[in-house]
């Protein structure tokens, strides 16, 4: 399951980042201290499958390339990811509230459709001793969309979808 959680993590990533916000995968403290603008920290806070594995049977699909037919599952994960956004001393608080301007647009406008949106929260900036920046902690919760073709080996999964249409 980790391809496809990276998938997610990646594509939201990409998405903030043709917004013009830096962004970064989460990491251990002190991470953030290279950047001199606004940046978002972007990982994983909790994820369930809303479906058994790969039991969500679409149908099958022919390759031309290969001359073969596959048989394709879905899967549906329920995802909350941190969005954690940092602001060096420079920007203040006020390049927190710039950044999360920044992924208000991108959940409006800016997300790939195999991710659907259900809630942005986030949190009061606040100073963060720890990368001393400025630190405004905030979520994504999502709906995921997987598709998943049957090979000779098992199951694995190629891209997130939404309403059949691949987007990777």
């Amino acid at each position: 399951m980790n391809r496809g959680l990276e998938q997610v993590r990646d594509a939201l990533a990409d998405a903030l980042r043709a917004a013009g916000l830096a962004v970064c995968p989460a990491f251990s403290p002190g991470w953030a201290k290279q950047y001199s603008a606004p940046v978002a920290a972007v990982g994983l806070r909790a994820g369930e499958s809303r479906s058994d594995a790969f039991n969500s049977y679409l149908g099958r699909q022919f390759d031309p390339e290969t001359q073969s037919t596959h048989e394709l599952y879905g899967m549906r994960l329920e995802l909350t990811l941190s969005l954690d956004i940092y602001a060096p001393p420079e920007s203040g608080a006020a390049g927190c509230d710039q950044a999360l301007d920044t992924l208000h647009r991108v959940m409006l406008e800016g997300l790939p459709t195999g991710l659907k949106p259900a809630e942005l929260r986030w949190e009061e900036t606040a100073w963060d001793e720890t990368t001393s920046m400025f630190l405004r902690r905030g979520s994504l919760s999502c709906s995921a969309y997987f598709v998943a073709t049957a090979t000779e080996e098992g199951a694995w999964l190629t891209d997130f979808i939404l309403k059949g249409v691949v987007t990777k």
